[in-house]
């Protein structure tokens, strides 16, 4: 007997973005999100960086050559239901990416447009952020962008609800085709939803504190998450803020630094439960 035909309903989802060693953002957040949300994740990694809860130190680039073989490599299994693009790091890889996104069009793709580390860290050479502001935007069915990285992409002040709204109509002006822009670090985290027709905000009670690692990487796979698993655009937004924001709530220190998302909180529960439900004996033959 079969018993693995119920894992093909699994929804497999590409992240293509850089590896934190700490677990806390890049393709490891992404990959726990996805499993997460009952899906199976697969990676392209841009740069590998060395990192801890307390910073970045260091971003070594993979090669665009190896990037584009890592992707068609997992293209050629034909599973793929949404892509989410984060950390790019140069403009070849950009590039890569974008020749990608095109062949492959009918793909949901969230893009998470990385600029730099919260510590400080560049992750976007100035010329990948030249390419993905004018060739990126445009091919991914939503953007994903903090408030800093709005202002770089529309050369706006943004830093309120009101100019975050502003920010979101110049992108979709830009091209993008929706956009998300977050708040997390206003007094009371609000993002600002916009795909060309319908203007929203969602807002969220502030969690405990603002000093949150991988908070952006993980609502953008979360948004890749729920659009795999069919959600219009509109819902799969709603949601993802609602798992982070749970999963900034059950966060917990690894570290003396930032702290990294509970990205597996569902599942811990589920654990919980199942270690409280009565035993049930074996049937005796």
């Amino acid at each position: 007997m079969n018993h693995f035909h119920h894992n093909a309903s699994l929804p497999v989802i590409l992240t293509v973005a850089g590896f934190d060693p700490s677990g806390g953002a890049g393709t490891a957040a992404d990959l726990k999100t996805f499993a997460s949300h009952n899906c199976y994740g697969v990676a392209a990694i841009t740069a590998l960086t060395t990192q801890n809860t307390q910073g970045v130190s260091a971003v070594e680039p993979v090669k665009s050559t190896m990037l584009r073989d890592c992707l068609e490599t997992l293209l050629a299994d034909g599973q793929i239901r949404a892509v989410k693009v984060g950390m790019l790091a140069t403009r070849s890889n950009a590039e890569v990416v974008c020749e990608f996104l095109d062949s492959n069009a009918a793909l949901p793709a969230v893009l998470d447009p990385v600029l730099r580390s919260s510590s400080g860290m560049e992750l976007l050479d100035a010329a990948g952020f030249e390419f993905l502001r004018d060739h990126l935007l445009e091919r991914a069915l939503v953007v994903t962008p903090n408030t800093e990285e709005a202002a770089a992409l529309t050369s706006l002040k943004v830093e309120n609800v009101e100019s975050m709204k502003a920010a979101a109509r110049k992108l979709v002006e830009m091209g993008a085709r929706a956009v998300v822009v977050k708040g997390g670090h206003l007094e009371k985290p609000v993002d600002v939803y916009f795909d060309g027709t319908e203007l929203e905000t969602f807002s969220a009670d502030r969690v405990k504190t603002d000093n949150f690692h991988g908070t952006g990487c993980t609502f953008s796979s979360a948004i890749a998450a729920n659009l795999a698993l069919g959600r219009h655009l509109h819902d799969s937004v709603m949601l993802a803020k609602a798992y982070v924001t749970e999963a900034i709530r059950k966060a917990y220190p690894t570290g003396p630094g930032r702290l990294p998302l509970n990205h597996l909180f569902r599942m811990q529960q589920g654990a919980r439960s199942a270690d409280l439900s009565p035993a049930v004996a074996e049937p005796v033959h």
